[in-house]
């Protein structure tokens, strides 16, 4: 049983480091999100009164090729040289389910 304890260490603090990775990542996204609001609110008042053209349909195109590559890119950045264990990516789901 002495094998394990190495393996417990590794995933109490894998899934400590995942959580608090998690509870960030929702508490981020969420000012994110009021912020994107904000300025969609402030854009669109600016094409009520006249003073600005949007094309809506291109925002939406780049806003999906940002959004593809910052998933990717935010999994790359959280993942790089740690022991990926179930603890981590446990932590990570609880955290992000109690941020």
């Amino acid at each position: 049983m002495d094998f394990l304890i190495p393996f417990v260490g590794t995933l109490g603090f894998g899934g400590l480091m995942g959580y608090a990775v998690g509870y960030a990542a929702k508490k981020i996204s969420k000012l994110a999100l009021i912020g994107i609001g904000i300025l969609f609110f402030a854009i669109q008042y600016l094409v009520y009164k006249g003073l600005a053209h949007v094309d809506w349909g291109g925002v939406a195109e780049a806003g999906g090729h940002a959004a593809k590559s910052g998933g990717v890119a935010f999994w790359k950045i959280v993942t790089y040289n740690v022991p990926l264990g179930a603890g981590f990516v446990a932590g990570i789901a609880l955290g992000f389910k109690k941020g």
